[in-house]
């Protein structure tokens, strides 16, 4: 942690060398380039989530989940026009409603989550606006709490799309859990993006996760999104927002009914 609030401290400290390439470009532009996840920029991403539960467990509509994050990208441009892009995602849990013997119970105080990483080599074609990459997903479990503590899981990555004056990008990943004992469960998961360009750095986003459990058949599947706009501190470009998400599908026995995602993105200068 001590490592990530340096390198943060460092690019806010180095943004100013931006300063020439951005006026050159309109907000608009610099509001497409940020969401695209092709490109080797360092879009350093803060969120704070709010979800509603739900379930057939005895108490679980009245269970919330509060979880602040960091997704502190590490873009590597290649030679050959390509990205390597490794994005670990940091969180830290407010409230977490943990199931045993004697019902839902707090996991008590503060806690670290699992650290989930998407690695993505990829790129976008200039001319025709084709994004394509592949790579792999993991999640490593590092949770503070045992209750909260996941299994160590790894898989393949897929990420097609097309960026114009609109954007749409499907990203699907298949995980096995390597760890723990009894059943081992896979998951097949990712994310659908759409975005559209508003004028005046304005956009409606749309970014939900989604997840299909093989072994019990559980699809949890989220629609929505919301306004998204992009805009100068200083010199440097930052993208905010707000969407809301209503879960169409979720796993029986307990998941998120609705949820709220309030994000904040600089885009700061890589550092290497």
């Amino acid at each position: 942690m001590k490592y990530l609030l340096s390198l943060f401290i460092l690019t806010i400290l180095s943004s100013s060398l931006m300063a020439q390439e951005e006026e050159e470009m309109s907000v608009d532009e610099i509001a497409k380039q940020m969401s695209n996840p092709t490109l080797p920029l360092f879009n350093f991403a803060v969120f704070y989530d709010y979800q509603k539960m739900t379930g057939n467990l005895p108490g679980a509509s009245s269970q919330n989940i509060n979880l602040f994050a960091l997704q502190p990208p590490l873009p590597f441009p290649m030679k050959n026009g390509k990205n390597l892009i490794i994005r670990p995602l940091i969180s830290l849990n407010f409230s977490a409603p943990v199931y045993g013997e004697n019902g839902f119970e707090s996991a008590g105080g503060l806690h670290f989550g699992d650290i989930p990483i998407d690695i993505l080599y990829a790129g976008t074609n200039m001319e025709t606006g084709v994004l394509f990459g592949y790579g792999a997903v993991m999640n490593l479990p590092t949770a503070s709490s045992k209750a909260l503590r996941g299994e160590f899981r790894i898989g393949p990555s897929l990420l097609i799309g097309r960026i114009k004056k609109m954007g749409v990008v499907l990203v699907i990943n298949n995980s096995f859990q390597l760890t723990g004992e009894g059943t081992k469960q896979h998951i097949l998961g990712g994310q659908y993006v759409f975005f559209a360009g508003l004028g005046g750095g304005w956009q409606f986003v749309a970014s939900p996760p989604w997840s299909y459990n093989w072994e019990t058949g559980g699809l949890t599947l989220p629609i929505g999104g919301g306004p998204f706009r992009t805009f100068m501190v200083g010199k440097t470009p930052v993208k905010a927002g707000l969407q809301f998400n209503y879960y169409v599908s979720q796993e029986d026995p307990f998941g998120p009914k609705w949820g709220l995602r309030f994000n904040v993105t600089p885009r700061l200068k890589r550092p290497w």
